[in-house]
């Protein structure tokens, strides 16, 4: 079992990563002396296989404590599944003295946070991711949001969990489409970190499809920690943490376009593929080097057909991007593994240059695929 710390000035935490973890839950609110009375947010997923191990945990555990059931896909991130958790804490009368614990994946800790980001103005949170994608990226750094008119996470808040903790146990009864979904931004990691966790990760994915015990946790705590130093150093995303939305530009526009009907991680994947492509038209990368490059990425065989996407509708939807400034488009791009660019703005030829060619790369599934001419 692994910890990484995420060290704020404000508010530093843990990360505790490896199978077993769930049962340091109560270990921790203890010792770090935080609120007794629980209101556990839940994938209903999750209490599908999980249920009667969670709730038997706190068999004995006094204080008061209340179990909310959600449906974990994009639309339950609204202003209506919100309401209903808002409605429950009040007629249960819930306290600023709560602890709010999140266990599912990123639609459950996102709109868990931002409930309790918002709820009195704020009481504690501690998230336990069950998917990949989770434990990866969405429970760590705060960032908790809602959906709105299928804009991703466009209205939300920085909220910094007490602790979090990722139990791979959980990752046992993941779907295969979930495995698949975390490793985009398992991916988008190997791209942003260092050439040895890419080396892993491009020798290392049917092992972790197949959910091998070791590679897990090795992946789940590289990327983790990785994203903890990065937000340790700039915690509310000024500059350097743009590095870890590399792919998301394209990713959120995807999203919008096909109505939140592809998964978070396979839309990552196509973001990333795109933001490569761009990287080349920018010139940032070589024709080789982008060759060496998107192979990873398309080593993942996407559950959702992108055959009838519109590149101007994608294109049209990047302008709702969080990271835009002056109505300019602004992207995260690639010289290299670990060598990022932030806030470079590009012309609708070149973007469409990209999502095209990222789009065709996927459809025709070959790893050979030639460039045209620019």
């Amino acid at each position: 079992m692994k910890t990484i710390n995420v060290k704020l000035e404000n508010h530093s935490y843990p990360i505790i990563v490896g199978k077993g973890a769930f049962n340091k839950l109560i270990e921790l609110i203890e010792s770090r002396k935080l609120h007794r009375n629980l209101f556990v947010v839940i994938d209903k997923n999750v209490e599908k296989y999980f249920g009667s191990y969670i709730r038997s945990y706190f068999d004995n555990y006094k204080e008061k404590k209340l179990y909310y059931s959600i449906k974990a896909v994009e639309k339950s991130k609204s202003f209506v599944e919100l309401k209903k958790i808002y409605s429950i804490l009040l007629e249960q009368k819930f306290g600023r003295d709560t602890l709010l614990i999140s266990i599912g994946g990123g639609v459950t800790g996102d709109l868990a946070g931002f409930a309790a980001s918002t709820f009195m103005r704020g009481i504690q949170v501690v998230h336990i991711p069950t998917t990949l994608t989770a434990m990866v990226d969405s429970s760590i750094g705060g960032k908790t949001g809602i959906n709105f008119n299928y804009y991703k996470n466009i209205i939300g808040s920085f909220h910094q969990p007490q602790f979090v903790l990722c139990d791979i146990k959980f990752l046992d009864t993941l779907p295969e489409i979930e495995m698949i979904s975390g490793l985009g931004e398992v991916i988008k990691y190997a791209f942003t970190t260092n050439y040895d966790f890419f080396k892993l990760v491009n020798e290392s994915l049917d092992l972790i499809l197949a959910r091998g015990d070791n590679v897990l946790e090795r992946v789940i705590t590289d990327s983790a920690n990785y994203k903890a130093s990065v937000v340790s150093q700039d915690e509310k995303e000024h500059d350097l943490r743009k590095v870890l939305n590399f792919g998301h530009t394209f990713a959120h526009a995807f999203e919008r376009e096909l109505k939140n009907e592809i998964k978070h991680g396979e839309a990552v994947t196509a973001g990333i593929l795109c933001a490569l492509y761009l990287s080349y038209k920018k010139k940032f990368l070589t024709n080789e080097t982008l060759q060496k490059l998107k192979a990873l990425p398309l080593k993942l065989k996407l559950k959702r057909s992108l055959k009838q996407v519109d590149p101007e509708g994608i294109y049209e939807n990047m302008f709702a991007d969080k990271k835009n400034r002056n109505s300019q488009i602004n992207f995260v791009l690639i010289r290299d593994i670990g060598e990022l660019v932030v806030n470079v703005n590009a012309a609708k030829s070149e973007i469409l240059y990209a999502i095209k060619h990222a789009i065709d790369s996927i459809n025709l599934k070959s790893r050979n695929f030639l460039i045209p001419r620019m």
